[in-house]
């Protein structure tokens, strides 16, 4: 074999070589996503608090590692008392809360910039998971909605991979995130919305309705993951860390699902009728 043959073979292992511990860390959260979701209750609000805890520490530590004590403490009380107050049902208490602790944190930055980072970050974790509660919260159709968005974001995911590592192409946004592509972002939003129609063909919801649902999520969720790209590059990290194989931090895997939670609860706020309508129920 000449070595222009097996050019293109190295290649191609090389865009995959991180395949089997990301598939592995996948099925292994995946399986442990569903539980949660499905039993609901304290164990739901439990695994929310523990990733709030391991994010709080992510954000700190790309955000101020000179000061990463301080700065956790805030973020990992506002955030985590959040989630708390939430998993009661008191939402207002539990926005009260982020901000709080958010603002009180950012007293002790030096510049605007630096003092909206701080805050942010409290607002950038516990939001997505207060929400994320207040979803599950609806019973019986959250844990639906959740599994839904599930089946979305996590579809859009790997096809996104899938696509920029095997289909290559022009780059998204390279100075942003070289190895995003625009075969990827395609890629993705296609496999949202399969994942969207097959989610509703098994629950016996209206197709023409998830179909729209599932791409804009899926673009949502891809570009949940720009925007993290983004901060990342502010800090000037790789990963947010690296307690999950083939990902990188529980930011780095959940940033997607954190944005289309964020969009779901917004749309769904604004039309309550919304919800019966993606389960196929009268309004």
């Amino acid at each position: 074999m000449t070595s222009s043959d097996r050019a293109p073979q190295e290649a191609a292992t090389s865009r995959l070589d991180d395949l089997g511990p990301r598939v592995a860390s996948a099925l292994v959260l995946g399986a442990f996503g569903l539980a949660v979701t499905i039993i609901g209750g304290p164990w739901i609000a439990g695994a929310t608090g523990a990733a709030v805890v391991i994010m709080s520490y992510e954000w700190t530590r790309m955000s101020e590692p000179n000061s990463l004590s301080a700065a956790f403490a805030f973020c990992v009380i506002g955030a985590l008392g959040a989630v708390m107050a939430a998993s009661w049902s008191q939402y207002p208490l539990a926005f009260a809360i982020m901000a709080v602790f958010g603002v009180a944190s950012s007293l002790r930055r030096r510049s605007l910039v630096q003092a909206l980072e701080t805050a942010g970050g409290v607002i950038y974790i516990g939001a997505p998971c207060v929400l994320f509660l207040a979803l599950r919260g609806h019973e019986p159709e959250g844990a639906k909605i959740i599994l839904g968005l599930f089946s979305i974001i996590w579809s859009a995911d790997a096809a996104a991979y899938f696509g920029g590592k095997l289909i290559g192409g022009p780059k998204l946004v390279p100075n942003l995130s070289p190895a995003k592509t625009w075969s990827g972002f395609a890629a993705g939003a296609l496999a949202g919305m399969a994942a969207a129609v097959a989610f509703a063909a098994v629950i016996g919801g209206p197709a023409s309705l998830w179909a729209p649902v599932g791409a804009v999520l899926a673009l949502v969720g891809l570009c949940g993951d720009l925007f993290e790209s983004l901060l990342k590059r502010r800090f000037g990290v790789k990963d947010a860390s690296r307690i999950i194989p083939g990902h990188g931090g529980v930011l780095d895997r959940i940033d997607g699902l954190m944005a289309a939670t964020m969009t779901t609860s917004i749309a769904l706020a604004l039309t309550p009728t919304l919800w019966l309508s993606l389960l196929g129920l009268t309004p």
